[in-house]
């Protein structure tokens, strides 16, 4: 590759090309030029190739910034699923259940052996406070206006649309039907009879009938149209802004159970709502104290109170038309304790304080017999000698828990740590042993206009070569992880009690694992390989405080990782505030100061010698004369 990144003529063309170029007197003005400001194109040159080389070097920084922040949360995040800061992560021990009766899963604390549990005579239970009566003041709608005068205003094409339990259909009233009730023959009793039977034949038809009882029910008594459906949600809504269901006297949106969305102003409760003086409904449950005016909704209410620190959750079922509180906590007890304050009612509206007549069912705790003992606790889930149990059912026959140590996933993971230690402390005591090429310095754009693509990256590779050789930052780096991961013992317990220990000198740092020493760490020392890893001054704690303080990024400037002060990080602030980003806009300016020079140098020497073509010119005129006056004597 015949290209030497030291040639005068690394930046030739001219920036302050004017006046004669030699045309007089026959000289390579350009080349003079050229080569009289060949030393201030160097200083050019020298400091671009500086600017390359910051920009190879926060790369490298970046580079192994990255590394260690991938090391950081694959292995020292508490969200990592292999945190080798956490206990749980060197639970070895495996729980398994003869029963589906109970659940089981292993704890940090769980050693190897069985737990016979008896017998399961009771569940453990939360408590609960149920309205004693359907909440609903009604549970048939009944409409407001006149059937007689309904049907004389009847047109074809009116309709209405019902929605049971959430089925939705339209009713519509053809010609035919307007034509049978109005009938001027029949009597007003014989028109509603007539409009009543018809108009369930039409919900009939709609939603169908349990054998001779229809879903629905249409009856007309007193001039007063009444639609009912035990035992479901039926509401009325208009259709297409049509008026005919205000006709028929109700209201779209009318339902004959709570309609959890309505306004608490608007709700059709079997008992009056009464509020404060002023204007708010209060309560208390739990000690949590909760207020609530007439335009906020029962489901705003219910949300409130469940996402609370009350302890409970509310609940309405259209089935019965009732209210229910539940405890989280369960167990016996009395774990709901309900009150209205200054003169409101809502509570006892919704048939749930003492005073409304609710029945309240208490928690009991669960009462099993493990290994002859009989024992009782609050929860159904609960951790029994370093296991946690979940009892699902009753039972009166033996459930046994048995628990076994399994290494042999922490193993793989264990070496996975280690392989992925020597990829990143390869990375980093690479770069500082990295041989340097000084012979290979960037290439100016003129030089790689001269090459090919292979030619370039080529030569960048053997230029960028040694870039941090013997750099004091990634040394001390370097030094702190190998010290935590050698230097560091609890209760006289190493990575060298594990297996684990260097590779050699000539390993350039890595680790290599022994793994017969390693299985009988694992099978015989695993409460000391954990804590080896997650004590304060343990491996983990140790190793991730040092790659923090090289790559953490959040904080002012000054306050940043080591790596990120130096170098930055890509897509953070840190980019534009790191001390490599400064000296690249220093060296920068000193380009812009030394081509503003070079011009000016061009610009004068251009006017010397454009001075001495036009003397040279003068001259020649003046020979010239003087020759026609020769010739001419």
């Amino acid at each position: 590759m015949a290209v030497s990144s030291t040639s005068s003529n690394s930046i030739s063309n001219l920036s302050a090309k004017t006046g004669m170029g030699g045309l007089v007197s026959g000289m390579d003005i350009d080349s003079l030029v050229e080569k009289m400001t060949a030393t201030s194109r160097q200083k050019i040159l020298k400091q671009k190739q500086n600017v390359q080389k910051l920009e190879w070097k926060q790369t490298a920084y970046r580079s192994v910034t990255t590394a260690l922040k991938e090391f950081q949360t694959k292995y020292l995040d508490v969200l990592s699923k292999s945190n080798f800061r956490s206990t749980a992560f060197f639970n070895t021990i495996k729980a398994a259940s003869s029963s589906d009766a109970v659940s089981v899963t292993s704890t940090s604390a769980a050693i190897t052996g069985n737990i016979k549990i008896d017998s399961i005579t009771q569940l453990a239970t939360n408590q609960t406070i149920t309205m004693a009566e359907g909440a609903t003041a009604t549970k048939e709608l009944t409409s407001s206006g006149s059937v007689r005068s309904f049907i004389d205003g009847l047109e074809a094409g009116d309709s209405i649309s019902l929605t049971l339990d959430g089925r939705v259909r339209t009713i519509t009233f053809d010609s035919d039907f307007v034509n049978a009730v109005q009938n001027g023959t029949l009597t007003d009793a014989d028109k509603a009879q007539l409009f009543e039977s018809k108009f369930q034949s039409l919900i009939n038809t709609a939603f169908g009938s349990d054998g001779s009882n229809s879903v629905i029910s249409v009856s007309v008594n007193s001039d007063k149209l009444t639609f009912s459906a035990e035992g479901s949600r039926l509401t009325l809504s208009s259709v297409n802004d049509n008026d005919t269901l205000t006709k028929l006297g109700f209201t779209s949106g009318q339902s004959n159970k709570i309609v959890l969305g309505n306004y608490l102003s608007n709700q059709n409760l079997k008992t009056p709502m009464t509020a404060s003086s002023d204007g708010y409904y209060r309560f208390e449950i739990n000690g949590e104290e909760f207020e609530f005016d007439n335009t906020a909704t029962l489901s705003a209410v219910i949300e409130k109170i469940n996402s609370s620190k009350a302890g409970v959750t509310i609940s309405y079922s259209s089935l019965n038309d009732r209210f229910t509180m539940t405890a989280k906590e369960s167990g016996s007890g009395d774990n709901i304790t309900i009150s209205d304050k200054d003169g409101s009612n809502l509570m006892k509206v919704l048939g749930l304080s003492e005073d409304s007549g609710a029945v309240s069912t208490a928690g009991v705790n669960a009462i099993l017999k493990v290994n002859g003992q009989t024992i009782s606790r609050s929860s159904n889930s609960f951790e029994l000698d370093g296991v946690k149990l979940t009892l699902n059912k009753t039972t009166d026959e033996a459930v046994t828990l048995t628990m076994t140590n399994d290494a042999t996933s922490l193993k793989d993971t264990i070496k996975s740590f280690v392989e992925d230690y020597n990829a990143m402390i390869s990375l980093v005591n690479g770069l500082i042993t990295e041989k340097a090429n000084s012979d290979y310095q960037p290439l100016s754009d003129e030089e790689k206009s001269e090459l090919s693509e292979t030619e370039i990256k080529n030569w960048e590779t053997k230029a960028k070569s040694g870039i941090l050789k013997g750099d004091s930052l990634l040394r001390d780096i370097s030094s702190k992880l190998h010290s935590s991961m050698l230097g560091i013992s609890v209760n006289d317990f190493s990575l060298y009690s594990m297996g684990i220990t260097s590779a050699g000198y000539t390993e350039n740092g890595k680790l290599e694992i022994n793994e017969e020493k390693l299985e009988a760490a694992l099978e015989t020392k695993g409460s000391e390989i954990r804590n080896l890893f997650t004590e304060i001054g343990g491996i983990g704690t140790s190793l991730n405080n040092i790659i923090t303080n090289a790559t953490k990024t959040s904080g002012v400037k000054g306050s940043r990782g080591t790596l990120v002060e130096a170098a930055g990080v890509e897509n953070t602030i840190s980019q534009t505030e790191n001390s490599i980003y400064e000296q690249i806009k220093r060296t920068n300016k000193t380009i812009t100061t030394l081509q503003s020079r070079l011009t000016n140098e061009e610009t004068r020497l251009w006017k010397r010698f454009t001075a001495m073509e036009t003397a040279i010119n003068g001259l020649n005129t003046q020979s010239s004369i003087l020759s026609q006056f020769s010739s001419n004597s």
